[in-house]
């Protein structure tokens, strides 16, 4: 298993010799609004620039996963750029309608069901997510995570955008991952709860999960991020799970 971190929760994954891009953001540095109502409301997004071109990511992918909509999981560039041949993987039909307006043809949706959806002998089973909570979580709308299967690969659990909750603790209950990348930026809007994971839930996911190597992503990319790489570092070493935590840099790869 290869995990290639691109930027934010933008990843390349080569599980069972098939490579998956993921929430495909692939537009340049500042090609986005700023979201408002947050700690740096004048940095457009992203914040940070590709680590390789884009048209190198492209080449390299085999299908493609969208966790859900939201810009910073599937921008216009994405849209454009990516080959309308691309098998891609999404949560649900309305998300399928919208994709499909760009002209993609091969459009699966993921299931829920202990079979999952297949890929080239891969097994790919959609999640629960919680994206924050309470009228946060109805304002950001349904999303997912992504669990691989394959005989000859160690599990992989993709968080995408949520909080720790329940049905996050039953899905490692579940399948006990190995690996999980775990979207931990604890990014957040002013006067609302964190739109996903920060250092406590990264404590949860590791009691949960004591043997899994945590990878974290979707951090310090986006103007409304909470957590850097250096403090969930520091909180880890504090609570005893820093050797199973896993901080890329943007164009890092890590290998399972």
């Amino acid at each position: 298993m290869r995990i290639q971190l691109i930027r934010n929760a933008t990843l390349l994954v080569r599980f069972a010799d098939k490579e998956f891009l993921i929430d495909p953001m692939l537009g340049e540095k500042g090609s986005q609004k700023p979201f408002q109502s947050c700690s740096r409301p004048d940095l457009a997004n992203p914040l940070e620039d590709l680590p390789l071109p884009a048209e190198e990511i492209i080449k390299r992918t085999d299908a493609v996963i969208i966790t859900h909509l939201h810009r910073d999981h599937f921008d216009r560039a994405a849209a454009r750029m990516l080959p309308k041949d691309l098998p891609v993987f999404v949560q649900n039909e309305e998300d399928a309608e919208k994709v499909k307006k760009y002209g993609f043809r091969q459009l699966h949706i993921l299931s829920a069901s202990p079979d999952g959806s297949e890929f080239a002998g891969i097994r790919l089973i959609k999640t629960e997510a919680r994206h924050s909570c309470g009228e946060m979580a109805r304002l950001c709308g349904p999303a997912c995570g992504i669990i691989f299967l394959h005989p000859e690969e160690e599990t992989l659990y993709v968080t995408g955008d949520t909080v720790w909750y329940e049905e996050v603790a039953a899905t490692v209950e579940s399948y006990q991952p190995q690996v999980i990348a775990a979207c931990c930026g604890k990014n957040t809007v002013d006067g609302y709860p964190p739109l996903i994971m920060g250092e406590e839930d990264m404590l949860c996911l590791h009691q949960a999960a004591p043997q899994a190597a945590l990878v974290g992503i979707h951090m310090e990319s986006l103007n409304h991020w909470g957590l850097s790489r250096q403090d969930l570092l520091a909180y880890a070493r504090s609570h005893g799970f820093a050797d199973r935590l896993f901080l890329p840099r943007n164009g890092q790869v890590c290998l399972f």
